[in-house]
């Protein structure tokens, strides 16, 4: 029996479509973790400012200002590191968007296809039984 015309394009679409997938996947997980890494910095910055409050050393020794620059160089690398992540989803968007469309044409092909096999099929077989019907001598059809 032959094989069904668009089954190995088929295929393809769907690898590389769950490759896509896959892709936006690990950048989604990349991007959780940079969300919850600023989320986490937040609430170490909110301790720390409610416990500076309540010890005046920190300030006399300078140690405020020393955790200020840390916060502040650490929260601009978590922000750049966030940005890449939502660029790189952006872009894994796009390939995943394209694999979908390509995976969805191909499958409408196959659709459309089977049905104008099918619908050649039963015309053939109609054929043959009026040709079988014609053929036929005149005391079988009684």
């Amino acid at each position: 029996m032959r094989k069904p015309p668009f089954e190995d394009m088929s295929r393809i679409c769907e690898a590389a479509y769950l490759a896509e997938h896959e892709r936006i996947r690990t950048v989604l997980e990349a991007e959780a973790r940079a969300r919850a890494n600023l989320a986490k910095l937040d609430r170490q910055a909110a301790e720390t400012r409610a416990a500076q409050d309540l010890a005046e050393g920190y300030r006399a020794l300078g140690a405020d200002l020393v955790w200020d620059g840390w916060e502040a160089r650490t929260r601009a690398a978590l922000t750049t590191e966030l940005a890449r992540a939502r660029a790189q989803r952006l872009v894994a968007m796009d390939g995943l968007r394209a694999a979908f469309g390509r995976r969805e044409a191909v499958a409408a092909l196959q659709r459309e296809d089977a049905i104008k096999r099918k619908t050649a099929r039963d015309k053939a077989r109609a054929e043959r039984l009026l040709q079988d019907l014609a053929i036929a001598p005149a005391d079988d059809r009684r």
